[in-house]
Order: C-alpha cells, then structure tokens, then sequence
C-alpha cells in the first residue's frame, strides 16, 4: 500500500505532460498545414518520430543486457507462436488507432475548424474512455459519468453554435472520429499493456512506423508533390519537428500512466488537452472562438470532470490491476 502514492502521482504527472504536449499538437498542426496538406504533415510528423523512437529503442538495447523474462508454464511455453501472434494482433490495433487513424482525423478536424475547437472535440476522448472503459476493464459505469458524457454531447453542440447551415459538419466528424479512436487506444492499452508486455516505447514505436507507412504510402499513390511543398515556412518545419516530438512521447508517456492507474483517472488529465490549445491558439493564432462556443467549451470541460474525476464514494481498481 505504501508504493500506491508514488504510483499515482506518477501516473498522474504521466498523464498532465502527456495531454499538454497533445494540446499544443493541435495549434502546432495549424502552423505546419500552412505549408503541408493534412495527410502529408501528418505522415511527416510520424516518419520524424518514428526515428527518434527507433533510435531509443537501439539505444537500450545496445547499452545493457536484455531483461531476464520470467519462466513461462510449460502450457504457455508449448505456443510460443499464438502467444506471439496474439501480442502482435493488439499492438498492431493499439497502432492503427493512435496513429494512422487518430492523426489523419485530428489534422482533418484542425484543416476544417482550426485548432480550439477541433482540441475540444478531439478532447471528447476523455469522457468516451471513461464510458467505454466498464464494459472492457474492471471499472464501473456510473450515473456520473453518463451525466458527464450527456453534458460533453451538449457542449459540443453549442461549439457547433446548434446551426447546421454554419457548421463545418464534416470538420466535427473528423474531430468526433478522433477522439473515439484514441479513446479506444487508452482504454485497450490498459487491458493489454501489462499482460502482453507492451512498454510505450514499443508501442510508441508501432504507432509512429505504421502511420508513416500508411499516409506516406497513401500519399505517394495518390500525389507524391503533396509530400514535398515548395518553399516551406520555417514555422511550418519547426511545426512538424515538435509534432514528432509529441507523437514520439505522448503515447510513451500515455501508456506509463494508464500502466500506473485507472483509466477513468487518466483520463481525467486530459482536460489540459483543450484548455492548452486553446490559450496556445489564441496567444500563437488569433483565433477567438464565439461567446456561444466558448460556453459549449466550458460544458465541455464540465462534462469531462464530472465523467472522469472520481468521486470519494467511487471505488477504483488496484493499481496494476490484471487486464487481458
């Protein structure tokens, strides 16, 4: 009992850090779509953190010996290939939504709404991890989080300004898609993580690599010019190099936390997701959301605290609670 405190304030510092960096990710990406075009900046951005993860990754293994594993069963050690097939198949799902599918919709929702309101939507993420997360870990639904997850929908609407005609519909979906990928990707990191031994720097790496393949692959099939724009800005580059660095450490850093405590907690720290992208666009952009999207941000916000911040009554599962 006495190491819980230290694991969740460690947990907890993961998660802030983690959601800071992807708030400024959405501003970031305002500046490199100046110069790139959503599908290219964002392969871009994985190809560059792809590197830098790989060039961890070989840095550990070059700089000691490898950790001893423990012993399997003889049952376990009999299938060492459906085992190994089995932690494939999840780190390859945990990849495909955090990185081709989550920064294809989220440089999309950015292109079409800009960044604070695309970081709000996107944003969702958090209250979706907190509703879906009962049915896959040993979490409870509550009437709070419902409550939450009712107030974020309404929030949502009032960033829309309830006007379809002057709605960017398509830029909301994006941003709507967004955020049930990666909320899928917490609450699965979680059930997986531990049990299939998937550290963040693999799966850092397995988001980065398969994201740069896919929109680097679509790209270069459908206009390869798209990857090489004339004359790009220097912010626009200096752009893309801090979105590597967010994609390179965000999901390390991510699956730290949800390793050290629930997800529903972690969750929580996501609200410095939106409130960070949107001081950023304001002070770096000029952007200035309406009077009525600026109440549906706070609505938002509300509705993410009720969903995710446990409440003294509710109770929570061990840390390192077993997941599968």
């Amino acid at each position: 009992m006495g190491g819980e405190g230290p694991h969740r304030h460690r947990g907890e510092l993961f998660a802030a850090l983690a959601a800071m960096g992807f708030g400024s990710a959405y501003v970031a990406t305002a500046f490199a779509l100046t110069a790139f075009q959503p599908l290219p900046a964002a392969a871009w951005r994985s190809l560059l953190a792809a590197v830098a993860v790989g060039g961890i990754v070989l840095l550990r293994r070059l700089g000691g010996p490898r950790p001893v594993v423990a012993t399997q069963s003889d049952a376990t050690a009999t299938q060492p290939d459906v085992r190994t097939t089995q932690r494939a198949v999840r780190l390859l799902v945990l990849a495909t939504l955090a990185g081709p599918l989550f920064l294809a919709s989220m440089n999309l929702a950015v292109a079409h709404v800009g960044a604070a309101i695309a970081a709000f939507v996107a944003g969702l993420y958090a209250v979706m991890a907190a509703v879906i997360a009962p049915v896959l870990l040993p979490e409870r639904l509550t009437a709070r989080v419902l409550a939450g997850f009712v107030l974020a929908l309404l929030g949502t609407a009032l960033l829309a300004e309830l006007d379809p005609d002057a709605t960017d519909v398509a830029g909301m979906a994006w941003g709507i898609l967004a955020a049930l990928s990666f909320a899928l990707y917490l609450v699965l990191a979680r059930r997986w993580s531990t049990r299939y031994r998937l550290d963040g720097l693999t799966v850092a790496l397995a988001n980065c690599a398969l994201a740069a393949v896919v929109l680097g692959g679509f790209v270069l099939a459908t206009d390869p010019a798209l990857l090489a724009p004339a004359s790009p800005s220097a912010e626009a580059v200096v752009a893309i190099a801090w979105l590597a660095v967010v994609a390179a450490l965000g999901p390390i850093l991510m699956v730290a936390s949800v390793r050290l405590i629930e997800a529903a907690r972690s969750a929580a720290f996501l609200l410095l997701n939106p409130i960070t992208a949107t001081i950023l666009a304001a002070v770096l952009l000029g952007e200035r959301p309406s009077p009525i999207q600026l109440v549906g941000g706070i609505v938002v916000l509300l509705g993410m605290a009720v969903a995710t911040i446990p409440g003294r009554t509710d109770s929570a599962p061990a840390v390192g609670a077993s997941a599968r």
